[in-house]
C-alpha cells in the first residue's frame, strides 16, 4: 500500500470583547488540554492558527497559552499559520486594511516566535475569487478551503487526493482542500473512521494528501466534547492511532507538504464558504425553501453528489439580512476612510489599530454561533471603531468645537441618511424609515446607545420547543455542533416573537386605546397610522440640525408630524422637538406615543438600571416591565462602561418600560439574550381641526 500524507490544522480563535471568563474556559477546556495532550507525543506534527484578538488577550491575560505555542513550534510539532490579525472576513473590509492585517500577523509571529508564517486561515473560510491576488499579495503561499468548493468547480472527488494552484492577475497560491468529511469525524467518531476514510480515498495512488482543518474549541469546549475527547480519551486515542499507522500514514505541516508534494494541477473556486454558512446567509423566507429543498434531496441516493452544486447564498447576504450588521459594516468603513483620508505625517499605526479591531467578524453576521446576536460582541466593535473616529476627528478638526450635518447615503440602500456629528457625539436619523435615530453615541467613551437589535423570524425558532435543556454536566457524548438542540433554560418557546417595526428611536405611534404594554413589548402593538415606517421628507437644514416632516393619515384624517433634531456644539446633547398637527376638519382624539430603545446590554446587573429622578423608582434593573404616570424625566445608566443618558420631557407622559429580549442560537443552544430597554412616551392627544400639539425632549449624554 502506497503511503498516505494527512495534514491537520487547527484554528483557536476568540473575538474582540468577549468576557475573560469565556476566553479562560476555551483554554482550560480545549486549548491547554490539547497542547498539552501534543507535548505527550512528539512524533505527532501539525499546523496551528492563533487569531490575533486572542494572541493579544494571551499575552495580557495568559501567557502560558504562548508558553505552550513556543514550546510545540521549537520541538518541530507546530507550524505557525499567519492570516488577517484580528480576524476579519476579508469581504467586508477595504483591501488596504486587509494588507495591513496580514502584515501585522507577520510581524507578530516572527518578533514572538522567531517564525514567518507561509499560510494563512482564511476568517470562515470566506472565499471570493479575487482574494488570490490579495493574499499573493500580503505574501500568503497557500490556504485552506472546504472540498465543497473544490467540487462546485467541475473536481472530481477523487481528484482532491492533494493540493492546486490558483491565481487572479498574479499568483500563484496554493489551495489545500478542507475534507469536510474528515471535519465531521474529527473527533466525533472513533479515531478508525479516520484512517478509513483517506485510505478509500486515497485507492492506492502515490502521494495522496488530505487535510483536516477546524475550529480548536470543538476540540473541549463545544458542549458535551470534553468528557469523551479528554477524560474518556479519544485524542490520546487519536494520536495514538497515527503513531501506529506511522508505516502508512505520514503526518505533514501544510509547509512540508507543499515543498514535498506536486500540486496537482490549476484551480479557479467560486465565491462560497462552508455549507452551512451558505444557509445562514439567506434572508429567512429563502432559506425556509432552501432547507426544504436540501431536505428532498437528501433523500436522493445521489446527493453526495448534487451536494456541492446546492449553494445557499454566501457571506455579503447578511449585510443584507440584518440592518444592524449593515450599519456596523458602513460605520467601519467610514471610520477606514477617515484614517485614509489623513495627512501621511499624521497615518501613525496606533490610530489604525482600533479601526482593525473593530473589523473582527464574529459580531457582523449569525449562524450557529450568537454573532450578531450578542451585544457585547457588537459593543466591542462598536467602542474600537467610535473610539478610533473620535481620536481621528480630534486630529482632523484639531479639537475644535464643530458641528457637520451630513446628508448621504451612509448604508448604502440608495437613500439619504442624516448624520449629525460633533466633538462628543453622533445622532444619525433615517428618514425614509420613520424619521427614526439609529444611531446615537458618546464619542469618547465609544458607546452607541443604538446598539440594538430587531428581533427577526428565525427558522430554528420551530425548534425551541422541543429542545432540551443543557447542563454544565451533562457530557454524554460527542456531537457535531450542527446537531445539537439544547436550550439554556425552560419556556423559551413564550419569548420567540417577531418586531413589527424597528427597534430604533424617535419612532412615532398611533397605537389605539386598545394597546398594552405586553403588546409593545412583544413588538406586535398595533399602529393606526402610518408614521411609524413611513419616509419623512428633509424639510429644512440648519448648521447644528435638521426638520424632518411628514403628512401622512391617522385612519383617514391627515395628520402632520415635524420633529427638529438639533445638537449643541462640544456637547453631548440632543434636542428634539415635535409638531403634531391636525390637518383635518375633525378633531382627533387616541393616544401618540414616542419610543426610545436604549441599548445598555445587562437586564439584571447592578451597574446597568433605569431611574426615575425625584421618585421612589431609583436603580431599577433593565429587565423590568412597568407602566409611570406622569413622567418628565428618565434616567439611565451603565456603570460599567461609565455612561449614562438623561432624557427630559416638556410634556409629562404615561411612561412604559420593557425588555426587548430575543431568543437566538448559539454553540451552547437556544438563550434569551437582552438587546435594549425600550421606553414608551404615550399621551392621549384631543386635537381640534387645525390645533398642533408640542413636546420637547432634551437628551444629554454624560459619563457615570
Amino acid at each position: 500500500m502506497s503511503k498516505v500524507y494527512l495534514s491537520l490544522e487547527l484554528h483557536n480563535h476568540q473575538p474582540v470583547g468577549n468576557f475573560d471568563h469565556v476566553i479562560a474556559e476555551a483554554y482550560q477546556k480545549s486549548y491547554k488540554p490539547f497542547l498539552e495532550t501534543l507535548l505527550d507525543f512528539p512524533q505527532i506534527r501539525m499546523s496551528l492558527h492563533t487569531s490575533g484578538c486572542l494572541l493579544e488577550w494571551c499575552e495580557k491575560n495568559l501567557p502560558e497559552y504562548l508558553d505552550l505555542v513556543g514550546k510545540l513550534h521549537d520541538r518541530g510539532q507546530l507550524e505557525l499559520i499567519g492570516g488577517a490579525f484580528y480576524e476579519p472576513v476579508l469581504a467586508a473590509i477595504p483591501r488596504d486594511d486587509a494588507l495591513e492585517h496580514f502584515a501585522r500577523m507577520n510581524e507578530y509571529l516572527l518578533r514572538r516566535f522567531g517564525t514567518k508564517p507561509r499560510g494563512a486561515w482564511l476568517p470562515e473560510r470566506v472565499w471570493e475569487p479575487g482574494f488570490a491576488a490579495l493574499l499573493v499579495e500580503a505574501g500568503v503561499e497557500y490556504i485552506s478551503m472546504d472540498d465543497d468548493l473544490f467540487l462546485a468547480a467541475g473536481h472530481l472527488p477523487e481528484e482532491l487526493n492533494g493540493y492546486f494552484m490558483t491565481d487572479s492577475h498574479n499568483g500563484p497560491l496554493a489551495m489545500f482542500p478542507n475534507h469536510q468529511a474528515l471535519r465531521y469525524a474529527i473527533p466525533f467518531r472513533e479515531p478508525e473512521a479516520t484512517f478509513d476514510y483517506i485510505f478509500q480515498q486515497a485507492d492506492g495512488r502515490p502521494d495522496s494528501l488530505f487535510l483536516m482543518g477546524d475550529d480548536g474549541e470543538k476540540f473541549g469546549l463545544w458542549p458535551r466534547t470534553y468528557k469523551p475527547i479528554y477524560e474518556d480519551g479519544w485524542l490520546r486515542s487519536f494520536f495514538e492511532a497515527l503513531t501506529s499507522h506511522s508505516h502508512d500514514v505520514e503526518l505533514l505541516t501544510m509547509a512540508e507538504a507543499r515543498d514535498r508534494i506536486q500540486p496537482k494541477g490549476r484551480t479557479y473556486l467560486p465565491t462560497g464558504s462552508y455549507f452551512e454558512m451558505g444557509e445562514w446567509s439567506l434572508p429567512t423566507s429563502a432559506r425556509k425553501k432552501y432547507v426544504h429543498f436540501v431536505h428532498e434531496l437528501k433523500e436522493r441516493d445521489d446527493w453526495p453528489q448534487l451536494r456541492p452544486f446546492v449553494k445557499g447564498g454566501f457571506w455579503r447576504g447578511f449585510m443584507r439580512k440584518y440592518p444592524e450588521a449593515n450599519y456596523m459594516q458602513k460605520k467601519m468603513l467610514r471610520v477606514s476612510r477617515k484614517f485614509y483620508s489623513l495627512s501621511n505625517r499624521k497615518t501613525s499605526p496606533e490610530y489604525q489599530t482600533q479601526v482593525l479591531r473593530g473589523q473582527c467578524n464574529c459580531p457582523y453576521w449569525h449562524g450557529v454561533f450568537g454573532g450578531l446576536y450578542l451585544p457585547h460582541l457588537r459593543h466591542a466593535v462598536w467602542k474600537e471603531l467610535l473610539q478610533a473616529e473620535y481620536a481621528l476627528d480630534n486630529l482632523q478638526h484639531r479639537g475644535r468645537k464643530w458641528v457637520e450635518v451630513s446628508p448621504v447615503d451612509h448604508d448604502m440602500d440608495g437613500r439619504t441618511e442624516i448624520l449629525i456629528e460633533n466633538a462628543v457625539m453622533n445622532a444619525y436619523l433615517k428618514p425614509h424609515e420613520g424619521g427614526s435615530l439609529f444611531e446615537w453615541d458618546h464619542r469618547e467613551r465609544g458607546y452607541n446607545l443604538l446598539n440594538t437589535l430587531t428581533r427577526y423570524e428565525e427558522p430554528y425558532h420551530m425548534d425551541v420547543a422541543r429542545a432540551t435543556v443543557a447542563h454544565d454536566d451533562d457530557e454524554a457524548s460527542a456531537e457535531s455542533i450542527h446537531d445539537l438542540i439544547l436550550k439554556k433554560e425552560e419556556g423559551l418557546e413564550h419569548l420567540v416573537t417577531v418586531d413589527q417595526w424597528p427597534r430604533r428611536s424617535l419612532l412615532d405611534h398611533f397605537h389605539g386605546f386598545n394597546g398594552t404594554i405586553q403588546q409593545f413589548r412583544a413588538g406586535t402593538l398595533a399602529d393606526y397610522a402610518d408614521f411609524l415606517n413611513g419616509e419623512y421628507r428633509l424639510a429644512e437644514v440648519f448648521t447644528d440640525g435638521i426638520t424632518l416632516e411628514r403628512t401622512g393619515k391617522l385612519g383617514s384624517l391627515p395628520v402632520r408630524i415635524a420633529k427638529t433634531i438639533r445638537v449643541q456644539s462640544g456637547r453631548p446633547i440632543m434636542d428634539v422637538s415635535y409638531a403634531v398637527s391636525n390637518l383635518s376638519a375633525q378633531e382627533i382624539h387616541g393616544p401618540f406615543g414616542i419610543e426610545w430603545n436604549f441599548a445598555l446590554m445587562a437586564p439584571n446587573s447592578g451597574q446597568h438600571y433605569f431611574s426615575l429622578p425625584g421618585t421612589d423608582i431609583l436603580r431599577r434593573p433593565l429587565a423590568e416591565v412597568a407602566e409611570h404616570a406622569d413622567v418628565s424625566r428618565v434616567f439611565l445608566a451603565d456603570e460599567h462602561e461609565g455612561v449614562a443618558a438623561n432624557v427630559e420631557c416638556s410634556v409629562p407622559a404615561k411612561l412604559w418600560r420593557a425588555p426587548v429580549e430575543s431568543v437566538s442560537l448559539s454553540e451552547g443552544g437556544f438563550e434569551r439574550v437582552f438587546q435594549s430597554c425600550a421606553l414608551f412616551f404615550n399621551w392621549v392627544l384631543k386635537l381640534q381641526p387645525g390645533e398642533v400639539w408640542r413636546c420637547n425632549f432634551t437628551a444629554e449624554l454624560s459619563e457615570r
